[in-house]
């Protein structure tokens, strides 16, 4: 479990590493939630920095179950680092603050369903296709390195 001076900062020197030492309410700005899951919502930002628009998923890691929520925390990150494939999200980092981490990604504009709310009409076949030819090809990455995707 991790503790720390500093609030939401990991002890472990390994684990720790796994984690940019930045303030993430200074470094991402613009928060807009844009959805939410099983591990916490996901929000639209943009890096005050470099002015990069990204993805960020706060998860909180206090309250009940907090080591399980800490260990499904590490095991994200060190999965989503190993990825390196067009077909798949671009990991950027991940940054604790106050029990929370703040995983940072690749902001992917839009979803299928969104294709289809916004040109109100079917894909065609030739879109479907290439569709599927992305996921297939991110799955296809995905499983030659023997890892799964839920």
């Amino acid at each position: 479990m991790p503790s720390s001076t500093r609030k939401g900062a990991a002890r472990d020197p390994e684990v720790s590493e796994l984690f940019f030492k930045d303030d993430p309410e200074e470094l991402f700005v613009d928060l807009h939630e844009i959805g939410h899951g099983s591990f916490g919502a996901v929000y639209f930002a943009r890096n005050a920095r470099t002015s990069e628009v990204v993805a960020v998923k706060k998860m909180s890691y206090n309250g009940k179950q907090i080591t399980e929520k800490w260990q499904d925390i590490i095991k994200e990150v060190k999965f989503l680092r190993q990825l390196k494939h067009p077909n798949t999200i671009e990991y950027k980092g991940c940054y604790l603050k106050e029990h929370t981490a703040w995983m940072v990604m690749e902001y992917c504009l839009g979803s299928t369903s969104d294709l289809l709310e916004v040109h109100k009409k079917p894909l065609q076949e030739v879109e479907i296709a290439a569709i599927t030819h992305g996921a297939l090809q991110g799955l296809t990455y995905l499983h030659a390195h023997n890892l799964i995707h839920r």
